[in-house]
């Protein structure tokens, strides 16, 4: 919150030091209930530098090859969440921008927020791209006594026909164009246990964007660069701010609960 350095006239500071996004309002509030009933989970890890440049550019050239996926065709969502941001289920595609209606995607959450689900077509991403599985799988294992360390996970562990594939839940290629974010009050990633979230865009060709999670109830807007990831309890209460301009990109995956946590 930093309200000693904040200006006064912000009610919270964006990534950029600027004020935040006012439609985050009424999720601080529900924040500040789970905080308030002791609720509130752990604090998310910050990964600087998960993945590079270029490994970005392969998984979004990758995704964008004509014929393997669509430009949406999905009527209803297929990953179900603790809140839907899209209330009435139907398929936006129709009226979105060209900016979006041009990227691969199943769903349109808003005419402004698009996703594909990369863990279709038989686990499609960690056969595709399995080194930068493995680099996004390994932050997953990291803990916070590791300072930032990548655990190297053994092929066994992460390869598309072993047992481990189990536990995948979703990976998930989310676009946001100017008007796109997530602001619903109280989302979580219900019936996952972790969830991390990749940076695929320079934020300082974005504006608003940003991830925010709650600390004693206040909302932290996290200081993000290109490739870096933000890795939490998949219950913890999660928003992105509106994008003001430009194009937000993430990856996200999610794991279903396993004995081992």
């Amino acid at each position: 919150h930093r309200k000693d350095t904040m200006n006064p006239s912000y009610w919270a500071l964006d990534s950029k030091n600027g004020e935040l996004d006012p439609e985050l309002k009424a999720a601080q509030q529900e924040a500040q209930k789970d905080f308030d009933n002791h609720k509130e989970l752990e604090e998310p890890m910050l990964l600087r530098n998960l993945l590079s440049d270029e490994q970005i550019t392969e998984i979004l050239r990758e995704a964008s090859v004509d014929g393997v996926w669509p430009r949406g065709v999905k009527k209803s969502d297929p990953a179900p969440d603790c809140v839907n941001p899209s209330p009435d289920g139907g398929d936006a595609s129709s009226s979105l921008d060209n900016e979006l209606s041009t990227v691969p995607h199943h769903y349109a959450w808003t005419d402004e927020h698009v996703v594909l689900y990369m863990h279709n077509n038989d686990h499609w991403f960690v056969r595709t791209m399995p080194l930068l599985w493995a680099l996004i799988r390994g932050g997953m294992e990291s803990r916070p006594w590791m300072d930032g360390a990548i655990p190297i996970l053994d092929n066994d562990f992460i390869g598309a026909d072993t047992e481990s594939i189990v536990r995948v839940r979703t990976v998930e290629l989310h676009h946001y164009s100017t008007g796109g974010g997530l602001v619903t009050p109280g989302h979580r990633d219900c019936g996952s246990e972790l969830t991390i979230s990749v940076l695929l865009s320079d934020p300082s060709g974005v504006g608003g964007g940003d991830f925010v999670t709650y600390r004693e109830g206040a909302p932290i807007a996290h200081k993000m660069g290109k490739g870096d990831a933000i890795l939490f309890h998949s219950e913890k209460l999660h928003n992105i701010s509106t994008v003001t301009s430009g194009l937000r990109k993430s990856l996200v995956v999610e794991l279903w609960p396993s004995k081992r946590y």
